[in-house]
């Protein structure tokens, strides 16, 4: 490939470096959408020490425990009043992961460290720099193994080397633990694509390769049938099953239009650049140098289900954003020196943006429309003291409260759904509910409202504590 990278490629290292840097601006804000789910079920895992099946309030979550096996230590380490800090520098640390892994398939299949550095850029000036890479979801751990798995077995295979092809073996497998199965069809979907290629087929079916996927299925029929008791597999076929029941003719024509629109916007600006001039016939792709087909295949085809599936969502296709980004970088690189200027300018613009809203626009968002609940925690934790608590409430709001209860009672066990009978105590609920409990107080929580129900003697307004320990309180 041509070996130019104006303005120059100490812009591309600088500006990386702080893409990275910008990680710290998110690492300290409140609870963001679910994120307490992990946090949760992460703080039940260590109280009931089962690290097999994951909980929620007590009842089976059922989603797989690898991020909840490196939130766990983590926590420990920085206390247990700094896990969503521990979620969220595992999210950080697995797409800054993501980006190394790129420049290092870039180079390797490339020859090209000015173009790897490219490739890396475009990734980290993406969506995952501005929301869905930092959120602490299961989803950059997950995309992070995932493409991991391709990458090692794109190299692994062109260059015939049964130790990557090991690593992929074993990265796909733990992306799999990261969040679902559907880390298998990523990377079978890439495997199809190199069996394309007649020296790669032979070795993609030669003895080490295959023993090697063999290891693999022996390891997911383990997991499934002896360690996790099929919860995670039935979670998975319940959530496809429902997306099929509940699906919108009007909302699936949407999205079908919109659902390729939204890709091409989570990688602004750099694919704008790259569709400018691409439409001006400017991108020469050079087929020669690059592996186009290939990777064209691994997107296409691992994209189709997501777009015409009936229900969908963008951060369902993460582990492609490291490939979308190649394929940009790719295109840019062709079009030459203009475009290269362009798409370098821009993206120093998306840095200086993330930092506006790490540093200001997204705490100014979560203060003026989500509410404050850590406050909220504190005063629920004051208005109970001494009775039961327990928790229903689902909603992003009521999780992230019930996150901050648990911190704030510990050693007490974590909240739990309340048991069939129970005579006195509180309860924290998405609405009013009189088989609950009449209302001891509601919390304004952004758009949606917190209830503290009560029953019993926790009803009195000058009720006496209950006997017993309080930190047994909610079992």
């Amino acid at each position: 490939m041509r070996d130019f990278l104006p303005p120059s490629e100490n812009w591309v290292r600088w500006l990386s470096l702080l893409a990275a840097l910008s990680f710290a601006t998110t690492l300290f804000l409140p609870y963001v959408g679910e994120e307490a789910v992990y946090t949760l079920t992460s703080q039940e895992m260590a109280a009931s020490r089962d690290y097999f099946v994951t909980t929620l309030y007590g009842g089976i979550y059922g989603r797989p425990p690898l991020l909840n096996w490196l939130m766990i230590p983590l926590a420990e380490l920085l206390g247990w009043e700094r896990v969503l800090l521990a979620s969220r520098l595992l999210a950080a640390a697995s797409t800054l992961a993501s980006a190394l892994i790129l420049a290092w398939l870039a180079r390797r299949l490339t020859r090209n460290r000015n173009f790897a550095m490219l490739a890396a850029l475009v990734y980290l000036t993406s969506d995952a720099l501005l929301y869905r890479g930092w959120l602490a979801y299961s989803d950059p751990l997950f995309s992070c193994l995932v493409f991991g798995a391709i990458a090692s077995a794109w190299i692994g295979v062109r260059e015939r080397r049964p130790g990557l092809l090991a690593l992929a073996v074993l990265a796909v497998s733990a992306g799999a633990l990261a969040k679902v199965q559907t880390a298998y069809l990523f990377y079978g979907v890439a495997l199809l694509a190199l069996l394309a290629d007649r020296e790669q087929r032979r070795f993609l079916l030669g003895r080490s390769s295959l023993a090697l996927h063999g290891a693999a299925v022996a390891g997911f029929l383990t997991w499934h049938g002896a360690l996790s008791h099929g919860t995670q597999a039935a979670t998975t076929l319940f959530d496809i099953g429902y997306k099929f029941r509940t699906a919108d003719g009007a909302a699936y024509l949407a999205q079908l239009g919109t659902f390729p629109l939204e890709t091409l916007a989570r990688f602004l600006p750099a694919s704008a650049v790259a569709l400018y001039f691409l439409l001006r016939r400017r991108c020469r792709p050079d087929t020669a140098a690059f592996p186009a087909a290939p990777l064209r295949a691994m997107l296409l085809i691992n994209y189709l289900p997501y777009w015409l599936a009936p229900q969908s969502h963008i951060r369902y296709v993460m582990p492609l954003y490291p490939l979308f980004a190649l394929l940009i970088a790719h295109l840019l690189w062709q079009a030459g020196k203009p475009a290269l200027r362009a798409a370098t300018y821009w993206m120093a613009a998306t840095v200086a943006l993330k930092f506006a809203l790490g540093l200001w626009a997204f705490p100014a968002y979560q203060e003026r429309f989500r509410g404050d609940y850590a406050a909220t925690a504190r005063d629920i934790v004051g208005r109970t003291a001494g009775f039961p608590l327990y928790a229903t409430d689902v909603s992003a709001s009521g999780l992230s409260v019930a996150a901050h209860v648990n911190t704030l009672r510990r050693p007490a066990p974590p909240l739990r759904f309340p048991p069939e009978r129970w005579e006195s105590g509180f309860v924290l609920a998405y609405a009013e509910n009189p088989a609950l409990g009449q209302v001891a107080h509601r919390y304004a929580l952004g758009a949606n409202d917190l209830y503290l129900l009560c029953r019993g003697a926790a009803c009195r307004p000058t009720a006496p504590a209950a006997p017993g320990n309080p930190d047994q309180a909610g079992d």
